[in-house]
């Protein structure tokens, strides 16, 4: 019976060690459990905490990003109603610009056509004076001619009047050399003010303004000019011919008359008296 006791203790020993360890291994496997679900719920209530941090970020972000769009619309809104400011302000400043200068344009082209007035009174009254200057310098020249001739017959004859034909040839040469001058001055106050009116003449002929040049009109005054001078020569010179016509007629006559007189009685000194037609010398 003892012995059956101590197996059945031992036996029941044996168990209950096995029980323990049973014991021991379902502790530890409960310990291991408890653990791994203690971590995963650590891990889970990390990834909720960072899932919520993410959720705060990504919702800041959100709003900044709604604010940056909002700013972005309000910012074309504002700068549609700034270009549609700048360009009704530009439209108006165009036509401002236009508008002026439009009228500088049309006030340019009175000031234009004003200087062409100035200027063709201007250059038709020098055309005078230098067409005048010109005949006088011819008749200067004529004159200096006949003085000269003048002059050289009285050296020839011996004349004493050769000093006073000296002198005056003297101051025909100063008086055309001063006539020249002026001339000269006359000229070159044509080309400087033909110089600036070229100007004006471009901006005329671009605006399409139709005019006679002073250059055309000086140009015909002179013709013109010229043309009555030379129908007064031929009529002078008809005259001119008539008179010497009638003159050389009287001469002859003379002629005959005194060959049929015969020759005149010499004088008391012994000199023949001279002809009432003679003219002196």
């Amino acid at each position: 019976f003892i012995k059956d006791n101590q197996d059945k203790q031992d036996e029941c020993w044996r168990k209950i060690q096995d029980l323990e360890r049973q014991l021991q291994k379902l502790g530890t496997e409960r310990f291991e459990e408890v653990k791994r679900r203690i971590e995963e719920n650590d891990r889970e209530e990390k990834r909720k905490v960072e899932y919520q941090q993410f959720l705060d970020v990504v919702s800041q972000h959100k709003k900044l990003l709604e604010l940056t769009v909002y700013n972005c619309d309000l910012a074309i809104r504002a700068i549609g109603i700034i270009e549609e400011l700048v360009a009704e302000g530009c439209s108006a400043i165009k036509a401002r610009y236009d508008k002026t200068n439009q009228e500088l344009a049309d006030l340019r082209l009175l000031v234009h056509q004003e200087y062409l007035g100035v200027f063709r009174r201007l250059y038709k009254t020098l055309g005078q004076l230098v067409y005048k200057k010109e005949k006088r310098l011819e008749e200067i020249d004529r004159n200096i001619r006949t003085t000269h001739i003048q002059l050289e017959f009285c050296i020839e004859t011996f004349d004493p009047n050769a000093k006073k034909h000296s002198d005056s040839k003297k101051d025909l040469y100063k008086l055309r050399a001063n006539v020249e001058e002026e001339l000269q001055m006359l000229k070159d106050k044509m080309a400087t003010a033909l110089e600036q009116f070229r100007p004006t003449e471009e901006a005329l002929i671009q605006a399409g303004v139709e005019f006679v040049h002073p250059i055309e009109e000086v140009e015909e005054g002179n013709l013109q000019r010229r043309s009555k001078m030379v129908e007064y020569r031929a009529h002078m010179s008809k005259q001119e011919e008539v008179k010497i016509a009638a003159e050389r007629e009287e001469v002859k006559r003379a002629k005959q008359l005194m060959i049929a007189q015969g020759p005149r009685t010499p004088g008391k000194d012994g000199s023949k008296l001279s002809s009432p037609l003679a003219s002196p010398i």
